[in-house]
Protein backbone atom coordinates (compact mmCIF):
# COMPACT_ATOMS: atom_id res chain seq x y z
CA UNK A 1 0.00 0.00 0.00
CA UNK A 2 1.10 3.51 -0.68
CA UNK A 3 2.01 5.59 2.15
CA UNK A 4 -0.18 8.43 3.05
CA UNK A 5 2.52 11.11 1.77
CA UNK A 6 2.14 9.62 -1.27
CA UNK A 7 -1.44 9.68 -1.18
CA UNK A 8 -1.15 13.38 -0.40
CA UNK A 9 0.99 14.24 -3.20
CA UNK A 10 -1.33 13.04 -5.61
CA UNK A 11 -4.40 14.31 -4.66
CA UNK A 12 -2.45 18.22 -4.01
CA UNK A 13 -0.61 17.48 -7.65
CA UNK A 14 -3.76 16.91 -9.06
CA UNK A 15 -5.44 19.71 -7.66
CA UNK A 16 -2.13 21.68 -9.53
CA UNK A 17 -3.06 20.11 -12.82
CA UNK A 18 -6.94 21.03 -12.58
CA UNK A 19 -5.78 24.52 -11.48
CA UNK A 20 -3.60 25.08 -14.70
CA UNK A 21 -6.53 23.59 -16.99
CA UNK A 22 -8.61 25.62 -15.06
CA UNK A 23 -6.51 28.94 -15.83
CA UNK A 24 -5.74 27.77 -19.66
CA UNK A 25 -9.48 27.88 -19.93
CA UNK A 26 -10.12 31.19 -18.31
CA UNK A 27 -7.14 32.80 -20.17
CA UNK A 28 -7.66 31.09 -23.73
CA UNK A 29 -9.02 34.15 -25.44
CA UNK A 30 -6.45 36.39 -24.14
CA UNK A 31 -4.02 33.73 -25.13
CA UNK A 32 -5.33 33.27 -28.96
CA UNK A 33 -5.50 37.61 -29.55
CA UNK A 34 -2.26 37.54 -28.24
CA UNK A 35 -0.94 34.65 -30.49
CA UNK A 36 -2.51 35.18 -33.08
CA UNK A 37 -1.21 38.06 -35.29
CA UNK A 38 2.09 36.71 -35.43
CA UNK A 39 0.93 33.05 -35.77
CA UNK A 40 -1.37 33.80 -38.73
CA UNK A 41 1.38 35.57 -40.46
CA UNK A 42 3.72 32.73 -40.50
CA UNK A 43 0.42 30.45 -41.65
CA UNK A 44 -0.20 28.69 -38.41
CA UNK A 45 -3.59 28.15 -36.61
CA UNK A 46 -3.67 29.80 -33.00
CA UNK A 47 -6.11 27.12 -32.07
CA UNK A 48 -4.20 23.72 -32.95
CA UNK A 49 -1.25 25.55 -31.55
CA UNK A 50 -2.83 26.77 -28.19
CA UNK A 51 -4.57 23.29 -27.77
CA UNK A 52 -1.49 21.33 -28.16
CA UNK A 53 0.74 23.63 -25.97
CA UNK A 54 -1.61 23.09 -23.44
CA UNK A 55 -2.17 19.24 -24.17
CA UNK A 56 2.01 19.09 -23.85
CA UNK A 57 1.84 20.82 -20.45
CA UNK A 58 -0.53 18.76 -18.69
CA UNK A 59 1.12 15.51 -20.62
CA UNK A 60 4.03 16.14 -19.14
CA UNK A 61 2.69 16.54 -15.36
CA UNK A 62 0.77 13.55 -15.89
CA UNK A 63 3.39 11.23 -17.06
CA UNK A 64 5.60 13.20 -14.37
CA UNK A 65 2.67 12.02 -11.94
CA UNK A 66 2.72 8.53 -13.20
CA UNK A 67 5.91 7.56 -12.87
CA UNK A 68 6.60 9.29 -8.84
CA UNK A 69 3.14 7.59 -7.81
CA UNK A 70 2.73 4.47 -9.59
CA UNK A 71 6.29 3.89 -10.88
CA UNK A 72 8.05 4.55 -7.95
CA UNK A 73 10.96 6.40 -10.34
CA UNK A 74 12.35 8.71 -7.36
CA UNK A 75 14.53 10.90 -9.37
CA UNK A 76 11.10 12.05 -10.90
CA UNK A 77 11.10 14.30 -7.84
CA UNK A 78 14.27 16.37 -8.58
CA UNK A 79 12.53 16.82 -12.41
CA UNK A 80 9.58 18.25 -10.81
CA UNK A 81 11.74 20.60 -8.33
CA UNK A 82 13.74 21.96 -11.63
CA UNK A 83 10.47 22.47 -13.81
CA UNK A 84 8.79 23.78 -10.72
CA UNK A 85 11.90 26.58 -10.02
CA UNK A 86 11.19 27.34 -13.71
CA UNK A 87 7.22 27.95 -13.88
CA UNK A 88 7.62 30.02 -10.58
CA UNK A 89 9.74 32.61 -11.60
CA UNK A 90 7.34 34.37 -14.24
CA UNK A 91 4.67 33.03 -12.03
CA UNK A 92 6.11 35.88 -8.70
CA UNK A 93 7.36 38.37 -11.18
CA UNK A 94 4.03 38.53 -12.41
CA UNK A 95 2.90 39.09 -9.03
CA UNK A 96 4.81 41.73 -8.30
CA UNK A 97 3.29 43.66 -11.74
CA UNK A 98 -0.73 42.71 -10.71
CA UNK A 99 -1.92 41.14 -13.63
CA UNK A 100 -5.08 40.42 -12.44
CA UNK A 101 -6.71 36.65 -11.78
CA UNK A 102 -5.46 34.53 -14.25
CA UNK A 103 -1.91 34.76 -12.10
CA UNK A 104 -3.52 34.45 -8.73
CA UNK A 105 -4.73 30.82 -10.10
CA UNK A 106 -1.36 30.19 -11.55
CA UNK A 107 0.22 31.32 -8.39
CA UNK A 108 -2.39 28.42 -6.86
CA UNK A 109 -1.25 26.31 -8.53
CA UNK A 110 2.64 26.74 -8.01
CA UNK A 111 1.21 26.51 -4.62
CA UNK A 112 -0.26 22.98 -4.88
CA UNK A 113 2.95 21.97 -6.92
CA UNK A 114 5.76 22.67 -4.40
CA UNK A 115 3.28 20.91 -1.23
CA UNK A 116 3.00 18.18 -3.85
CA UNK A 117 6.83 17.71 -4.03
CA UNK A 118 6.80 18.52 -0.23
CA UNK A 119 5.16 15.59 0.62
CA UNK A 120 7.17 13.59 -1.83
CA UNK A 121 10.44 14.07 0.19
CA UNK A 122 8.68 13.10 3.57
CA UNK A 123 10.76 10.31 5.06
CA UNK A 124 8.07 7.88 4.50
CA UNK A 125 7.91 8.52 1.01
CA UNK A 126 11.13 8.54 0.64
CA UNK A 127 11.31 5.05 2.15
CA UNK A 128 8.76 3.63 -0.40
CA UNK A 129 10.63 5.18 -3.37
CA UNK A 130 13.42 2.90 -1.85
CA UNK A 131 11.35 0.35 -1.99
CA UNK A 132 11.50 -0.03 2.10
CA UNK A 133 7.84 -1.66 2.20
CA UNK A 134 8.58 -2.87 5.27
CA UNK A 135 8.29 0.01 6.90
CA UNK A 136 4.63 1.13 5.54
CA UNK A 137 3.10 -2.27 6.37
CA UNK A 138 1.41 -0.60 9.78
CA UNK A 139 -0.31 2.01 7.42
CA UNK A 140 -3.92 1.48 6.71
Amino acid sequence: MRPKAIRTFELLYFGAIVLVLANAVRDYAAMRESAAGDLVRRGLDPDTLLVASIAFVVGIMVVLWFMAARLRVGFVRYVMVGLLAWQAWPVVTALSEDRGGGIIVAAASVVLQLLAIVFSFLPEARAWFAGDDASLRSDP
